[in-house]
């Protein structure tokens, strides 16, 4: 009961601002009350059933061959940082490619579900490779000296220390790409499609059937919150020793500082590296799947229709001119998310009974579709600043709030007890302790948050705003302007590789300094 009271009454404290909130905005009937929308649920209950298995068969398969290939990739860049420095841009442009560029493109060149399996697999792929490296990387440098004294090679001390280490941070990422497999199947379906949980959504939708949309979109929350649930629950039972181990090392140190120069050729070398496989394989993969030129654009043309072409300057005023709105649009609602993330988190590692209380309502808020949830937003906080602030921040706030309360709860049980002992409170334990080791976790968070706010920006722009790259790449595909699309998705990924990278400057010096124990190459 102790467990289950604070939910409930987290849950209740939800469902009591839905009565308020559907009788206070009756007048715009966009806020069914809660019992017109359960009378709707079981009158569609058997439609919700086989859509369900439709849309959680496509999640599951995009899950489970992100994840994979995420944890795949992540042992080869710690084994071979080399090739992290190469291919750590590609994965971030992965997740930086917007929905409503891909999406098309994947239909036609992807037959039946492959599409939405392919888009749950890019929805789950980059958090979980950022989780599991930091993980990897967190090895105590004692236990790592052991295993290379007695003879063990890269592998062994992979096997025996690594991937126990990495386990709490792994797990933290597959919990937040549970829900995200689901949404990136129901965004391929709202897109396009014949069934599922998605092609309900917009039938609903496109009826004005409020209270059927309502029950969708908690249909959807239902799912997501299961599956967040049981992914939980295993990491629970396959981590019982997360947060109560004595870090008696100093964790793996880092790489000697070069010389500046030699440090600047080699970061060029790797960029230059890394252009150099990312218009190969972009040549390769229009080759490989025969895309007509029509739709379809090269890196040569995209250059040409930036550069090179007579009207290329009003291209650029008119990309730029939209840029300028998205990276505001995403820039308050990042900082935002992140502030309230972390107060939250705090409050969550410090107060037992505030997580058990709000973490239910967070998953429930996360869990809704933005597909669903964006044009309510827009009703209520407005179609400006505002209403994309909202929709941002609830994009951030989800992961940063996971992964910074496990690492939060990183930090060793027996230094917290000093604290303590000392007289200390559990805020003086988060200021002195728990904060440190929780740095990492913070970076990561703060890396996968800027994808994340540049893509829930250009997501609220098209189906809120009208404004920025967002309305930009809608309104270019609904008039077949493909070099403005595909432009348009070349600026969004340089600019989201761009600024994950300044994290990633400013991460390192600062690890450096007070986290010493991690490895920051």
């Amino acid at each position: 009961m102790k467990r289950v009271a604070p939910a409930v009454i987290g849950l209740g404290l939800l469902v009591g601002a839905w009565f308020a909130l559907s009788a206070f905005l009756s007048d715009l009937r966009v806020i069914p009350s809660p019992d017109d929308v359960l009378v709707q649920l079981w009158q569609d209950r058997s439609a919700h059933l086989s859509n369900t298995a439709v849309t959680l068969r496509e999640a599951m398969v995009g899950y489970l061959w992100g994840n994979l290939a995420a944890i795949l990739l992540a042992v080869l860049f710690v084994r071979v940082p080399a090739v992290e420095r190469v291919l750590l841009r590609l994965a971030i442009a992965s997740y930086c490619v917007p929905l409503v560029a891909i999406a098309p493109i994947l239909v036609v060149v992807l037959p039946g579900d492959a599409p939405k399996e392919a888009l749950a697999a890019l929805s789950v792929f980059f958090t979980t490779l950022v989780a599991t490296v930091v993980g990897l990387r967190s090895s105590d440098a004692t236990a790592v000296n052991i295993v290379h004294a007695y003879g063990g090679s890269a592998w062994q001390t992979l096997w025996l220390v690594r991937i126990r280490a990495a386990l709490p941070s792994l797990f933290a990422g597959l919990r937040i790409a549970a829900p995200a497999a689901l949404l990136g199947a129901i965004i391929g379906e709202y897109l396009g499609a014949s069934r599922g949980l998605g092609v309900a959504l917009v039938q609903a939708q496109s009826s004005f059937e409020v209270a059927r949309t309502w029950g969708i979109a908690l249909v959807i929350s239902a799912v997501a919150g299961l599956l967040y649930a049981v992914t939980a629950l295993v990491a629970r039972l396959a981590t019982p020793w997360a947060g109560r181990l004595l870090d008696v090392g100093v964790g793996e140190t880092a790489a000697p500082r070069a010389n500046r120069l030699l440090r600047a050729l080699e970061t060029t070398g790797f960029l230059v590296l890394t252009v150099a496989v990312t218009i190969a394989g972009w040549y390769a993969l229009l080759r490989l799947f025969d895309l007509n030129g029509y739709f379809a654009k090269t890196p040569a043309d995209v250059f040409a229709y930036v550069v090179s072409d007579p009207e290329a300057g009003a291209h650029r005023d008119e990309l730029f001119a939209a840029l300028k709105v998205t990276l505001v649009d995403a820039a308050v609602g990042y900082l935002v998310g992140t502030v309230v993330a972390v107060l939250m988190a705090i409050v969550v590692v410090t107060v037992r009974a505030v997580e058990q209380t709000m973490m239910p309502v967070a998953i429930v808020l996360r869990s809704v579709p933005l597909v669903a949830m964006a044009p309510l937003i827009a009703l209520v906080f407005g179609r400006g600043l505002l209403g994309v602030t909202v929709i941002v921040a609830l994009v951030v706030f989800f992961p940063t709030l996971v992964n910074l309360s496990v690492g939060l709860r990183a930090a060793p049980t027996p230094a917290c007890e000093v604290v303590t002992s000392m007289g200390g409170t559990p805020f003086h334990t988060v200021t002195k302790v728990r904060i440190q080791y929780a740095l990492p976790a913070l970076f990561a968070s703060a890396r996968i948050a800027v994808p994340a706010a540049i893509g829930g920006a250009t997501l609220a722009e098209w189906l809120a705003t009208g404004k920025g790259l967002g309305s930009l790449l809608v309104v270019a595909y609904s008039g077949s302007r493909f070099g403005t699309l595909w432009a348009g998705a070349v600026l969004v990924v340089v600019v989201s590789v761009g600024l994950y990278a300044l994290i990633g400057a400013v991460e390192r010096p600062v690890l450096r300094r007070y986290t010493p124990q991690y490895s920051t190459r």
